[in-house]
Formats: structure tokens, C-alpha cells, sequence
């Protein structure tokens, strides 16, 4: 009924929107893409496309099977894939989807014993929030996932903890707070926070240890990365909760403050996860081995 070319077209127009951007994606003339167009909606005895200001968009039945057709091309990539590790092993394409906190201060100390260790083999990151790298790893989107949460736990995923990381308080070294021996609530109601953005795992359990213990964090900034709230703080526009692996650099070099909060809410680790019903071809193998027998 459907050939994988056409699908593969539905699917780029879907991310796309454009012909010439699908054409040079498939490496085929603008002509050829229309075709293939025109023969799947006869296939289909549907419309699926429909033209707006030099956008193609999918109509309702064109989303409902893009839903398909990415699981159908996705499927025809892996098995392409998987004969490309037996054919040249310890070669390919591996992508690792990484939340933030392992990718900027984790991942990158493993880069460099991965690439001694497969030199042959492209190594591809993809960075979002936790909650994103699950599902695409659910999604076989992606080969693997390391994430920082408090807990995971899934019947579709394998779920290995790697290190134990801890949420605490973290502020100028000239703020007041800085010589406190112990943070208690009620030192923090009047307190300006920096938050990271709602979906981040650390702002979940922030706003989880918050609520525990009857603070209403007065939120001044609210910032999407890591590396720019330390920097609010430095600039003293207020306190916030981060992970004491973002922050032994500045700390160790008198940057920062880092104070325990002593939660076993605030207490987290990075986990390294794949799909339990992806195939597991030799590399893919090579890498599970990789990051089960790292030791920190």
C-alpha cells in the first residue's frame, strides 16, 4: 500500500514543511518528492497534505498516520543499523540523550574514555529534561539516556545508577546565609530564588521540598540553565537549589556556597537507561558494558 520513501516524506513534511528542505534531505529533485506525495494520498484514498503560504502541512489524516509512519521509518533506520554493527563492528552511530546536569557536568568526563574505546564510532548528544529523554528512549528515538531524577522506575526501561548527586542550597559566599552552620525553613521564607524552568527535574524536587517544609519560594528569576543561575547568584540576585555536582568547580574555588539541606528529598542520582525491548546489536552491547562497569 505504502512504500518507506512516502513515509519517510510524510515525515519529514511534518518537521519540515517544506518540499525543497524534504527534497535535500532525501537527496531527490522537488518533482520526485510531489509524486511520491500524490501516490500516497491516492494509496490512502484521503487527503494528507494541504498547501498554505508555501508550507505543505498534514491535514487531520495525515497526522493520524505520521503517528506510523515515524515508528515505521524509525523501525527501518534500527534494522539498517543493526546490519551496519554486524557488518563493521564496533562501528555506527550511537545517540545518547543526556537531562541537563549529566550532559554539561557528567558526560563529559566519559567522552573522552568512550571515544579511546570506540574510535570508530559517531558519538551524537542530545540534551533536554528528564521527563523528554525517558520518552524518547520509550520511543526507541534514542539509543540510551542518562538522567538525574530521584527515582526511576519503568517496566519498559533497564534503569542502572551510575552516581549519587545531591540538591542543596547554594548562594554567594557574602551572602548572610553563608555562615549559617545549619539552614532551617524559616531562615528562607524572605528569600529571593532563582528557579530552573517548571519541567527540570531539580525544580520538581525543589518545589516537592519547598512544600514539605512550608516555604513559599518568592521566585525573582527564573532561568532555563544551570550555568546561568550560578551566574545570577554571583551577581547576588539571589539563592537557589542545584546540584552539588554543577558546583564543585565554584566551590572548591571559594565561588560559591553549597549547604546541605540534609532531605532525603534533596537526594537524587544519574541513571543510565535504555529501552528493554530495543535489540541489542554487538555496539549497543560494547556501550551497556561501558557504562555498567564505570566506577566514580
Amino acid at each position: 500500500m505504502f512504500n518507506l520513501q512516502q513515509l519517510k516524506i510524510l515525515v519529514l513534511l511534518a518537521e519540515y514543511q517544506k518540499l525543497t528542505v524534504v527534497a535535500h534531505k532525501l537527496k531527490i529533485k522537488q518533482p520526485s518528492v510531489t509524486f511520491h506525495m500524490k501516490k500516497l494520498e491516492r494509496s490512502a484514498g484521503v487527503p494528507l497534505f494541504m498547501h498554505k503560504h508555501k508550507l505543505v502541512l498534514l491535514t487531520d489524516e495525515g497526522k493520524a498516520l505520521l503517528h506510523y509512519a515515524t515508528r515505521i521509518v524509525s523501525l527501518s533506520e534500527e534494522a539498517e543499523q543493526v546490519l551496519t554493527d554486524y557488518l563493521q563492528f564496533k562501528k555506527g552511530k550511537i545517540i545518547i540523550g543526556s537531562s541537563n546536569t549529566p550532559a554539561t557536568y557528567f558526560l563529559p568526563k566519559l567522552l573522552g574514555e568512550m571515544r579511546r574505546a570506540y574510535p570508530d564510532v559517531h558519538i551524537v548528544i542530545q540534551v533536554n529534561n528528564s521527563p523528554q529523554i525517558i520518552d524518547l528512549v520509550k520511543k526507541l528515538e534514542i539509543d540510551f539516556g542518562l538522567v538525574a531524577e530521584h527515582k526511576v522506575s519503568d517496566p519498559e526501561l533497564v534503569v542502572i545508577p551510575m552516581v549519587n548527586d545531591e540538591l542543596g542550597l547554594v548562594m554567594d559566599p557574602d551572602h548572610p546565609l553563608a555562615l549559617a552552620d545549619t539552614i532551617e525553613a524559616g531562615l528562607l521564607q524572605n528569600e529571593l530564588w532563582i528557579l530552573r524552568e517548571q519541567d527540570s527535574a531539580s525544580r520538581r524536587m525543589m518545589e516537592l521540598w519547598a512544600d514539605q517544609n512550608h516555604i513559599e519560594c518568592k521566585d525573582g528569576l527564573e532561568l532555563g540553565t544551570t550555568e546561568a543561575i550560578k551566574r545570577a547568584i554571583q551577581c547576588r540576585l539571589g539563592i537557589s537549589i542545584l546540584s552539588r555536582l554543577a558546583v564543585e568547580d565554584e566551590v572548591r574555588s571559594g565561588q560559591l556556597i553549597f549547604k546541605s539541606l540534609n532531605s532525603e528529598t534533596m537526594s537524587r542520582s544519574l541513571f543510565f537507561i535504555y529501552n528493554r525491548n530495543r535489540f541489542v546489536t554487538p555496539i549497543l552491547q560494547e556501550y551497556i558494558h561501558f557504562f555498567k562497569t564505570m566506577r566514580f
